[in-house]
């Protein structure tokens, strides 16, 4: 059934499987949980969503400030699923303070997968389960996990996607324990709004 379905749709597989923002423009869907009638809506074709996306393909280690609103946390958890979907043997993390907090983050991922047409799903068939969403046939993974660095230190992650990381009262062991990761050729992206200390020094280059 794959096979058929990628010879059906070559052209547009071949576009959104080469960079996450196509992908993101022609199949990604958010949800805007302040808009009663129509809260289901198109990942949006903002500049400064397109410039942050080509950072995050271009740069493993990408630390960002944001204010609320700017949908920087559903463009970074796109970002991921997409590296996780279209890849083989993946494994990302979504790590926030809380593991509730991470699995809301998961829950996203899985949002934006389940809008997806039908027919890539069946391409790439995927399961959720409390933090954690699975690829079938690939092997890629998306873990969510709270805070700390203990949560990654026993695993070789792809990427570390880590939100609010400002808010976390354990992000410098966090950041500590994914170094292996980053300078292993994987990714990390540091997200948060702000808050004074360990992530503003980080961004600063102040440590």
């Amino acid at each position: 059934m794959s096979t058929i379905l990628l010879t059906n749709y070559s052209a547009s597989f071949a576009k959104v499987a080469v960079h996450p923002w196509h992908w993101i423009r022609e199949m990604a869907w958010t949800r805007d949980e302040h808009d009663r009638e129509n809260p289901v809506k198109r990942f949006p074709d903002k500049d400064y969503l397109r410039a942050l996306c080509e950072l995050w393909y271009v740069e493993r280690l990408l630390l960002v400030p944001k204010s609320r609103q700017l949908m920087v946390t559903w463009l970074f958890t796109a970002c991921y699923l997409w590296d996780t979907q279209f890849g083989q043997e993946r494994l990302n993390f979504f790590q926030s303070k809380k593991e509730e907090d991470a699995d809301r983050i998961v829950g996203r991922a899985w949002f934006i997968y389940d809008h997806q047409p039908a027919w890539i799903k069946a391409i790439f068939p995927a399961e959720y389960t409390y933090c954690h969403l699975r690829f079938k046939k690939s092997g890629s993974e998306i873990w969510g996990v709270p805070q700390g660095g203990d949560q990654i230190r026993s695993h070789t992650a792809s990427g570390i996607f880590s939100d609010e990381i400002g808010f976390q009262p354990e992000a410098e062991d966090a950041y500590s324990g994914a170094k292996p990761t980053i300078d292993g050729g994987g990714r990390f992206t540091g997200v948060s709004s702000a808050n004074p200390g360990f992530f503003q020094f980080l961004v600063e280059n102040k440590l």
